[in-house]
């Protein structure tokens, strides 16, 4: 039977099956499916990512949702390509086809074993793939387990996709990623992780950057020249607060290549090409959002804050303001000295801001 109708006999509810079950059950689904099916509960919450993501993402049990999984959703006006697959391991799979846990993550985009691209949608209708609605022939009275492996609305068999090879880069950044999340622990450019979470939070977080946020098109711009990634994709489309699972595939794969990049010589080709397009801390450090120690260390100990440039409207309100608290006149080779006090060692004075550095130290306020 169709996915969508086990879920209703299971549950006992026709809404149930529109949640996305390898993701999150709620301790009622559960239960129902574990009397149901005669099978333990543990057993069952093995083959959810909300029980299982340690390696991916830190499960704070406050939301269903878990980070970095696509989601899939139901019938909806906005289709939701939360569903990949490789066409050579379904064709390995011969007569039992199945989704592989990790074509649902966005941070793989292409088979580490068969080093082609991952495909997000049908080849010949362009429609998502959707296993909960399977078709079969209206000659046959039952389901079968190849029927997985068809399109749902058009029928078009996904095993005879075309090939798609994947750029070298694309192939190593997504090898670092299925081995990390399978792991828990790895290498990536020249950072070792003990624990991978920490290395897909910092990967996520840059990615946000690069693509989600309006703030990041200059380095986006920057790496897509450097690496030639010619492919014309319309950022201003993306909207607010998208998050990287849900980024079109293209998308995904040209952010994975850029991360790979940087992370060969992190955090030197980092720190360089922010520098080059004069981003700083403040504007990649969002203050609500945790950073993993390795992005930190970046963001904080090697690219510096802008010094503060004093401006002239700026510059006489601050010297009224100095004149009326001493009770005197600022003479003009005094100026330079009393707003590098006041400012601080981070301050710029630019134009005839720059006076005689001579003064004597009786002049600097105290």
């Amino acid at each position: 039977m169709k996915p969508s109708a086990f879920a209703t006999i299971c549950t006992q509810n026709s809404d149930a099956w529109k949640s996305d079950w390898d993701v999150y059950l709620n301790a009622e689904t559960l239960n129902k499916l574990s009397m149901k099916c005669m099978v333990d509960e543990d057993l069952i919450k093995r083959s959810c990512f909300y029980y299982n993501c340690d390696y991916i993402y830190n499960q704070t049990e406050q939301t269903p949702q878990v980070k970095w999984v696509m989601p899939l959703g139901v019938r909806t006006s906005h289709k939701n390509y939360g569903l990949q697959y490789c066409p050579f391991c379904l064709i390995e799979d011969g007569d039992r086809p199945y989704f592989r846990r990790h074509w649902r993550l966005g941070f793989m985009t292409c088979c580490p074993f068969h080093q082609n691209q991952l495909r997000d949608r049908c080849p010949s209708c362009r429609n998502p793939i959707n296993i909960k609605r399977p078709q079969k022939p209206t000659k046959r009275a039952l389901y079968h387990p190849e029927d997985i492996a068809h399109c749902s609305k058009c029928g078009f068999d996904l095993r005879r996709t075309e090939y798609a090879p994947a750029l070298p880069d694309e192939y190593e950044i997504n090898r670092i990623n299925f081995t990390q999340s399978s792991l828990g622990y790895g290498n990536a450019g020249n950072l070792d992780f003990n624990y991978s979470n920490l290395y897909f939070e910092g990967i996520r977080r840059l990615i946000s950057f690069l693509v989600c946020s309006p703030k990041g098109e200059k380095l986006f711009l920057h790496l897509r020249n450097k690496l030639e990634l010619h492919q014309v994709y319309h950022r201003e489309l993306i909207g607010h607060n998208v998050e990287p699972e849900r980024l079109e595939i293209g998308l995904r794969r040209t952010a994975l290549i850029m991360i790979y990049y940087l992370l060969r010589d992190w955090p030197d080709t980092f720190v360089d090409a922010c520098k080059m397009n004069r981003l700083t801390s403040h504007l990649i450090k969002t203050p609500y959002l945790e950073f993993p120690f390795w992005v930190i260390d970046a963001l904080f100990f090697h690219l510096q804050h802008p010094k503060y440039s004093v401006h002239g409207e700026e510059k006489n309100n601050i010297i009224i303001y100095l004149e009326r608290k001493l009770g005197q006149t600022i003479k003009p080779n005094q100026i330079s000295r009393y707003l590098n006090h006041y400012f601080s060692s981070s301050t710029q004075i630019t134009e005839e801001e720059n006076l005689d550095e001579n003064t004597n130290n009786n002049d600097l306020i105290t």
